[in-house]
């Protein structure tokens, strides 16, 4: 499809073309994109987050759900969660490591 969404996904040079009725998590999955996750997409674990670089006004607004998993001061500083935001137009984005372990808290 053309002019489909590109998540610029810097810290792993990669780009992956999503589709915007599905959430970035569900974009991973279907593409085989490594992503943490334990809660399949109810913004309850907090694995899937990530941090915007460039483009946050080109994701869905941000959810309740997002601010009571992440907080207002990790949202400030650019964290998302995954299953819970689309993309609308290009993203540049970071994600943690597959392999990095996550506490509680990004």
């Amino acid at each position: 499809m053309p002019n489909q969404p590109r998540i610029f996904i810097k810290n792993r040079s990669l780009t992956v073309t999503v589709r915007p009725a599905f959430s970035l998590l569900n974009n991973y999955l279907m593409q085989d994109i490594p992503i943490q996750t334990l809660c399949g997409g109810k913004a309850i674990c907090g694995r899937c987050r990530f941090r915007v670089l460039e483009g946050a006004a080109h994701l869905s607004p941000i959810r309740p759900a997002e601010i009571t998993r992440l907080g207002e001061a990790l949202i400030a500083e650019g964290w998302r969660l995954s299953c819970q935001s689309h993309a609308l137009r290009d993203v540049t984005i970071e994600l943690p490591g597959i392999d990095e372990p996550l506490d509680d808290h990004p």
